[in-house]
């Protein structure tokens, strides 16, 4: 057996009410808060935004709100939420919501320990991505997630938006949780797209995860136990008809998959899905699953893939790449054209050398190439 690396640092609570039953393990980390969070969809409520505040207030914890985290947040985003506090410094931040709030209160925690300075040059320093293992960061981060796919929950990095290299970029990637509350309650009042995307971008972890060069034994058996429950309720999830069961096992599938890519990495789709969500407007975990189908079907050695398949309840490759097509056609309305398929895969492989270094098959830019333009040829006007 080769040898591998394992690291995961956050304690992780599980389960319905899991923050209420456990808040004592709150009132170690300080008596200021200040909660990050998203201004909810529609009228979707913010049930575990009000969890938390319930949860605070019990406690008699001092706390803020934070609740202009945007999309894809931009380094910007960060500066403009260190601005809000206003001179409230917290002794620990929670993040409430999706990926993105998540991200962002780690972000926010790390521009808040370093007594704010130039962003770009905290976030992205040189050998920010280094391999230390190293916390860098003094105020600990709660997260409450209300999505089942980023898994940042259970991940050291956050990502955000450079608007000086066009791309999104992981920052320092050691800045774990101290606790994660996963209530798979929070889940059920989410619009369908929500859904869907949380479960693609969930399953692109785990596959792109399993696949890169650096997967092992531990990760591996982690992501097939979460393929098992994804083979499970997938098709209730193309349905529209989750029960309370499928629901518990969409959020674990995501909190599994996040600990087991972090041990490894995402390789092609995610790299070639940043585009998407930065020009476009599409969904995170929707941009990727886009490629995810077509990426798989392209492998040469299908023995690579075929067992990642099969766990999650498909016959092969083809199968599987129908099945997200018809997941992510419904929620995807774009137009897209030559001249940016061909830009964006000059960005690619200018930007993301790095994913084809981990992918196990070598892909050459019309590799490339061919995967945008079959994964987008719906698109192309």
């Amino acid at each position: 057996m080769e040898p591998f690396r394992y690291n995961t640092q956050t304690c992780v609570y599980f389960g319905r009410h899991s923050m209420r039953d456990n808040a004592e393990q709150l009132k170690e980390l300080g008596k200021k808060a200040a909660i990050v969070t998203t201004k909810f969809v529609g009228d979707a409520p913010n049930l575990a935004l009000q969890d938390t505040v319930a949860v605070l207030e019990e406690l008699g914890t001092a706390y803020v709100v934070l609740d202009n985290v945007e999309t894809d947040p931009p380094v910007e985003n960060i500066v403009s939420l260190y601005e809000e506090l206003d001179g409230f410094w917290p002794d620990y931040v929670i993040g409430v919501g999706g990926g993105a709030a998540l991200d962002v209160a780690k972000a926010l925690a790390q521009f808040i320990n370093d007594g704010a300075g130039e962003p770009y040059n905290l976030f992205f320093w040189p050998g920010h991505l280094l391999n230390n293992y190293c916390n860098m960061c003094d105020i600990p981060v709660v997260a409450v997630p209300t999505t089942a796919g980023t898994g940042s929950e259970v991940t050291g990095g956050a990502v955000l938006t450079r608007s000086d290299k066009d791309t999104k970029e992981s920052m320092n990637m050691w800045l774990y949780p101290k606790i994660a509350f996963v209530d798979p309650r929070y889940l059920e009042t989410s619009p369908q797209f929500l859904l869907d995307t949380g479960a693609i971008d969930a399953l692109a972890h785990g596959v792109e995860g399993c696949l890169h060069k650096d997967a092992n034994i531990m990760n591996r058996s982690i992501s097939f136990a979460a393929f098992d429950l994804f083979s499970h309720f997938k098709d209730a999830l193309l349905e529209g008809e989750l029960t309370q069961e499928q629901f518990d096992d969409l959020s674990a599938h995501s909190l599994m998959q996040g600990v087991s890519f972090m041990q490894s990495c995402t390789t092609i789709p995610h790299g070639m899905g940043y585009p998407l969500s930065q020009h476009k407007n599409v969904p995170h975990g929707l941009a990727c699953g886009i490629f995810l189908g077509e990426y798989l079907k392209a492998f040469r050695d299908q023995s690579l893939v075929l067992p990642i398949v099969k766990a999650c309840g498909f016959e092969d490759s083809d199968e599987f790449a129908e099945y997200v097509r018809k997941l992510t056609n419904r929620d995807v309305d774009i137009e897209v054209t030559e001249e940016e398929i061909e830009y964006w895969t000059d960005q690619f492989m200018k930007i993301q050398k790095w994913r084809l270094e981990a992918n196990p098959e070598e892909l050459s830019r019309e590799d490339i190439n061919r995967l945008y333009r079959t994964a987008l040829a719906k698109y192309i006007k």
